[in-house]
């Protein structure tokens, strides 16, 4: 027995030892890792100083464009981190918004404001085209692919939407001109689920539809008076979201042109560009708060983001290649990456 005792306790101190330094398990589930917040991971800052960056697209080539405000320059985010400039024909052409033609070339296009100027690049690089809008007033500043395969754009210098459609023959563009009512001063334009074009008017307080076929023009009121309309951005509900930049809120219109929701956004400045991520819920920039808010489809709450650099000025985003989004560091002179989900 007392032998028996023994080796009793010399098995109980094995066990207890082999606990100790962890048993393996072999049944049940294991803990899942934390997924971590949605954050800026990663900034890109401009080789080009004081460069301004303000509009941004992905290109046909999976890399991301930008324009250099301040420095007449397009600027290319590649895939490693690195980016490439290149300066544009005309200087102190003020090149701003920027978007991803279709065919053949599957061409960047870009307008320039200072000189009522449209511009194309190939993903390539080269060459550069640039082509005058007949009214020399014009100020474009917004510009999108329309789903008829032209380019179109907001002009508050002559108070228009302008359609750029690419021909064979010389000078290879042919432009439309449609005139909005009062002084709209159309800012953000995108092409909406109804095949029509979609434009913010901050100077009357409006949204604007326009049908690729140019008639008719809708402009359509904000129940909030002075709400100064920002970004707008196509939605998965067959509808249109936007920004209102001066009464802090995002607001809802379906495609008949009914304002059906606005949503206050608490401890907002001056909420900016929007856009709706693969995960439903849409994001926004928060340029004068300098971070990234994040409203949800569902639950209409909102979650913020502080953007690392101090007063960086954040503006325009797009979804990359990765389907994260990217944006633009208007003041902070970098290109930044905001992760919201885990790939």
């Amino acid at each position: 027995m007392p032998q028996a005792r023994a080796l009793l306790a010399v098995l109980t101190l094995v066990v207890l030892a082999a606990c100790g330094k962890g048993t393996p398990i072999t049944s049940g589930t294991p803990t899942p890792a934390p997924t971590p917040p949605p954050a800026v991971t990663a900034q890109y800052p401009i080789p080009t100083a004081s460069s301004m960056p303000m509009g941004i697209a992905l290109g046909s080539d999976g890399n991301l464009w930008f324009t250099e405000f301040a420095t007449s320059k397009l600027g290319q985010l590649l895939h490693g981190g690195h980016i490439m400039e290149q300066v544009t024909p005309t200087r102190k052409a003020e090149p701003n918004g920027i978007a991803s033609g279709s065919g053949p070339n599957l061409n960047l296009w870009f307008t320039e404001t200072s000189r009522a100027t449209v511009g194309q690049i190939t993903v390539v690089g080269q060459p550069f085209v640039e082509y005058k809008l007949p009214d020399r007033a014009a100020r474009p500043v917004g510009i999108t692919l329309g789903s008829d395969g032209n380019m179109w754009l907001t002009d508050p210098g002559t108070n228009s939407i302008w359609r750029i459609r690419a021909i064979r023959r010389k000078p290879f563009v042919n432009f439309t001109q449609y005139k909005l009512t009062g002084n709209a001063q159309p800012a953000t334009i995108t092409s909406g689920p109804d095949d029509a074009l979609w434009f913010t008017e901050p100077g009357t307080n409006r949204i604007g539809r326009l049908p690729i076929s140019g008639s008719p023009l809708n402009e359509y009121d904000i129940p909030t008076s002075d709400a100064k309309p920002a970004g707008i951005a196509p939605g998965l509900d067959n509808a249109l979201w936007f920004t209102e930049e001066k009464s802090k809120k995002i607001g809802r219109i379906s495609l008949a042109g009914v304002v059906t929701a606005e949503y206050s956004i608490p401890n907002s400045v001056s909420p900016n560009q929007i856009l709706q991520g693969v995960d439903g819920n849409f994001y926004f920039t928060d340029t004068a708060g300098n971070k990234i808010g994040q409203f949800f489809f569902r639950g209409h709450n909102v979650n913020f983001y502080n953007i690392p650099t101090a007063n960086s000025g954040p503006t325009a985003m797009v979804l990359g290649l990765d389907s994260q989004i990217y944006l633009v560091e208007t003041t902070g002179n970098k290109i930044a990456q905001f992760r919201y989900f885990n790939v």
